[in-house]
Parts: C-alpha cells; structure tokens; sequence
C-alpha cells in the first residue's frame, strides 16, 4: 500500500501544482481585463476627438475611423476571449478541487485496513478502491468535455 500511497501523494502535489498555475492564470486575464478597458477609453477618446473636427463632418478621415472602428472590434473580440478564459479556468479550478476530494477520499479508502488493523477482506478493499479510481477517471473525462467545449466555443472549431 506504500505505493499507491506515494502515487496519490504525487498526485495531490500535481493537481495543486496546477492549481496554483491556474490561480496565476487568472490573475493574467484579470490584466488583460485592465488593459483593454484602458485602450478601449483611449481609443473611444481618440475617435471622439477625430469626429469633432470639421473635416470629418465633410466625409474626411475614413481611413481613421475605420482604424478605429476595427481597434475597438479587436478590443470586443479581445474581451470575449478573456471572458471564456475566465470560465475555463474557473471550471479547471472547480474539477481541480473536486479531484483532490476524490484523491482524498481514495486515500481514506487505502489507508483505511491499515487503521482498523487490516481486518477488512481484501475483496471489500480491492471494490473500494476500485469505485474510489472510477470516480476520479469520470471526473478527469467531465474536465476534459469542458476543456473540449470551451475551446470551441471561444475558437469555433
């Protein structure tokens, strides 16, 4: 059992590794939040400030606004993208906790013969342990239909 102790061992320090990766992962989409905002007002600024002119009014600088126009659509699409990354990680984080539960409930299940001083059959230990690794596969297959599903939705492939 000193195996299958170690392996879930590593595995809680896995998912925590990811865990903290996924924190530092929203923590840059929080960012890239602040910074498109900011060029949003600058750029709303900036055509604002192109509109007043007169020579506007007669028709002129398209070209401008059409940059304009097409810096705020990438802005748009830009705060979009952030919007679904920040539900993927949020679901990365929530199948992340539902796995260390999983992993500490698999422990309990491994560790438990040798609290009651091994008096469970081994039958009984080896279905236990067995139920314990299929909820942990079904969790890790729900993660990946997430993962799966919010890449098409924010690429559309």
């Amino acid at each position: 059992m000193d195996q299958h102790e170690q392996s879930i061992a590593r595995l809680i320090v896995e998912a925590e590794v990811s865990r903290q990766n996924l924190d530092q992962l929203e923590a840059d989409i929080a960012s890239l939040h602040d910074m498109i905002t900011h060029e949003k007002m600058h750029t709303n600024a900036e055509k604002g400030s192109i509109l007043d002119k007169p020579w506007t009014t007669l028709g002129g600088n398209k070209q401008k606004l059409r940059e304009f126009d097409n810096r705020l659509a990438l802005l748009n699409d830009l705060s979009v993208y952030r919007k679904q990354a920040r539900a993927h990680v949020m679901a990365a984080l929530h199948t992340l906790h539902a796995v260390r539960d999983d992993l500490e409930d698999l422990r309990e299940r491994v560790a438990a013969p040798g609290i009651i001083g091994g008096e469970v059959p081994i039958q009984v230990l080896i279905e236990s342990i067995k139920n314990g690794l299929e909820r942990l596969k079904e969790g890790r297959t729900r993660a990946r239909e997430i993962r799966n599903e919010t890449w098409k939705r924010a690429f559309g492939s």
